[in-house]
């Protein structure tokens, strides 16, 4: 009988294939951070309890949360990935970012993340924001939903 077997590489670059990835250094803890995107941008970035990600390292267990909203009427999707717990990284890769913003679907508006870069900046908490490119992304497999 044959095997079925998944190919996460695959199925990461699918994810990826209509996204936008930036990048966020923001001393902020999470909820403090997503109630400053809400405010600014008129968001709703909500946390679903259960739709984190969690990874067992060194046998101690690790919870990153997700946020996630809707644009309205449209088919984009926001998520905003916390990457750092207790000293270890979602994406060690990027552990210089605090949180990791990714706009997913058909964007009406093509400056939205350029926008958004800019619009963040503004933000008191926040460093840093950069717009990733998908293929630097080493465990691209962490983000996928």
């Amino acid at each position: 009988m044959a095997q079925l077997v998944i190919d996460n590489d695959i199925l990461a670059e699918e994810f990826f294939e209509d996204s936008n990835l930036l990048g966020i250094q923001c001393g902020s803890e999470a909820h403090q951070f997503i109630w400053m995107v809400n405010r600014r941008f008129a968001y709703d970035f909500r946390y679903q309890a259960g739709s984190e990600i969690e990874f067992k390292k060194r046998g101690r267990e690790f919870k990153y949360p997700i946020f996630s909203c809707r644009e309205p009427h449209t088919d984009l999707q926001h998520f905003i990935y916390a990457n750092h717990q207790d000293g270890e990284y979602l994406l060690p890769e990027l552990k210089h970012f605090d949180f990791l913003w990714l706009m997913k679907g058909e964007l009406k508006d093509l400056n939205l993340p350029s926008v958004l870069l800019d619009e963040l900046k503004t933000l008191e908490a926040v460093q840093t924001v950069t717009r990733l490119s998908n293929d630097k992304i080493i465990n691209k497999t962490r983000l996928v939903l």
